[in-house]
């Protein structure tokens, strides 16, 4: 499977999403002008890694800030990923957020209540 590699700009995160090398990171700022247009390669990353995932998934966010639109696509990429916690397949999140930036831990909370994933969380 082909790595997807995007580079951070001023509204949109660097995300690295690699299966051979067990990378699936995303960090930055999420406030995309088109979210669709920004989301939907990544969107289509995911549903093709789901049909043959590694033993363990971990994605990384640490995350500065997103709006609601990007919010919405965030759901998405972990319903879609939610299913590989069968077969004797993981998927688990690790969520960086700011010491002093609780409204960004608060966010990673809800996240993990809607999405049946577990959560790690780590200050930076």
């Amino acid at each position: 499977m082909k790595p997807l590699k995007l580079l951070e700009t001023s509204d949109t995160p660097e995300v690295t999403l690699d299966k051979e090398r067990g990378r699936f990171e995303f960090y930055g700022n999420i406030m995309p002008e088109n979210p669709k247009e920004f989301f939907d390669p990544i969107i289509e990353w995911f549903h093709e890694y789901v049909k043959n995932p590694n033993p363990e998934t971990t994605l990384i966010f640490k995350l500065d800030y997103f709006n609601t639109a990007a919010s919405k696509k965030l759901i998405e990429i972990l319903s879609i990923l939610q299913g590989i916690n069968q077969n004797n397949k993981t998927v688990q999140v690790n969520w960086f957020y700011k010491k002093i930036d609780e409204d960004m831990r608060d966010s990673g909370e809800t996240f993990a209540e809607i999405i049946h994933i577990p959560f790690k969380f780590f200050t930076y």
